[in-house]
């Protein structure tokens, strides 16, 4: 029990320092709907190539998230906060010893309370935003992993996606990506992917994604999910914690009825970085949680109107968050 009071001192005393480590190692990968990267690529795949494989594996993640208020930082003012939800459906299937394919279909709504300072007028983000009503996401991702041999694995896949202010329509977003990772020693693997991201009414993004495993010692670890990097400490066979930073970003379709920007669109982003707890059953459970608590440091929002030209590009202040999730298999 010492020993654990003291790492758990440790990782507190040394969070400032991962954030920093982690940002600088994810700041370009998200995971989400829209800039998403496949989770964890590079264990799954080392999986492959050292097991003859687990049948077909359906799984339900369920997520919600709370950002509370921020302030826009311009002259005009305004406050912004939001609360989302989501589902994905995940099916595994194994195509032969050595590779996999994994479709995910989900589901998302964010709600956006923001609020222009008083007396506020003319186009700024938050008069603008004001206006919003609830977002509606949907997507369908697919990713094939293979390993070519017991060190190194390839991954290839692609989605299209639809997000939209009140499921009004003309929200369509796609992304593809490919990368590899390769197994350096039993405690490090390392590769790089890229991805390419839509985006409405504003040019493709593109983005690196490192694939990073390293295992420092027996209760530390350090690896890339895709989306970002994380500090992990390995409190026990169920039980993990650590810190983690990822690039977030969202675009979505503004109503046609907005008074100020019709039919335009919106670009939302930002580092979240957080201390996270993640909790797994035992050897035959098939339940996980997780939870997680920090700030949105970086944050911006970018409103186009429907000729792809920039109305008003802001950005928000800091912002505490909350998130937690739950996911299932079958």
């Amino acid at each position: 029990m010492r020993d654990h009071l003291l790492q758990t001192r440790f990782l507190i005393r040394s969070a400032v320092f991962a954030s920093l480590v982690a940002v600088g190692g994810a700041v370009h990968a998200q995971d989400g709907t829209q800039d998403g990267a496949p989770n964890g690529t590079e264990k799954e795949v080392e999986s492959i190539a050292e097991s003859d494989g687990p049948g077909v594996i359906l799984s339900l993640d369920l997520k919600g998230q709370f950002t509370a208020e921020a302030d826009f930082d311009n002259a005009s003012g305004g406050t912004i906060e939001s609360t989302s939800f989501g589902a994905d459906l995940g099916i595994m299937v194994p195509i032969d010893e050595r590779a996999r394919l994994m479709l995910t279909f989900g589901v998302g709504v964010t709600d956006y309370d923001i609020t222009p300072a008083v007396g506020a007028a003319g186009t700024t983000a938050a008069t603008v935003g004001t206006q919003f009503d609830t977002v509606m996401e949907y997507n369908f991702n697919g990713m094939y992993s293979r390993a070519m041999n017991a060190k190194t694995s390839f991954f290839v896949g692609g989605g299209v996606g639809f997000a939209a202010e009140g499921g009004g329509s003309d929200g369509f977003l796609w992304n593809a990506l490919g990368g590899f990772s390769h197994k350096v020693n039993p405690k490090l693997s390392v590769g790089l992917g890229v991805g390419v991201f839509s985006r409405i009414e504003d040019d493709v993004r593109i983005l690196p994604l490192p694939q990073i495993s390293y295992q420092i010692d027996e209760y530390w670890s350090i690896g890339s999910t895709g989306p970002g990097a994380r500090l992990n400490y390995k409190w026990s066979d169920q039980l993990g914690m650590g810190i983690q930073a990822k690039f977030d970003g969202k675009s979505f379709r503004i109503d046609d009825d907005n008074t100020l920007v019709p039919d335009g669109a919106v670009n939302i982003s930002g580092v979240p970085v957080s201390y996270y707890i993640d909790y797994k059953g035992g050897e035959n459970s098939r339940v996980a949680l997780f939870a997680e608590v920090g700030a949105v440091l970086g944050a911006s929002m970018e409103v186009l109107n429907s000729s792809g030209n920039t109305v008003v590009d802001e950005d928000i202040d800091p912002s505490v968050f909350v998130g937690a999730g739950l996911k299932i298999q079958f």
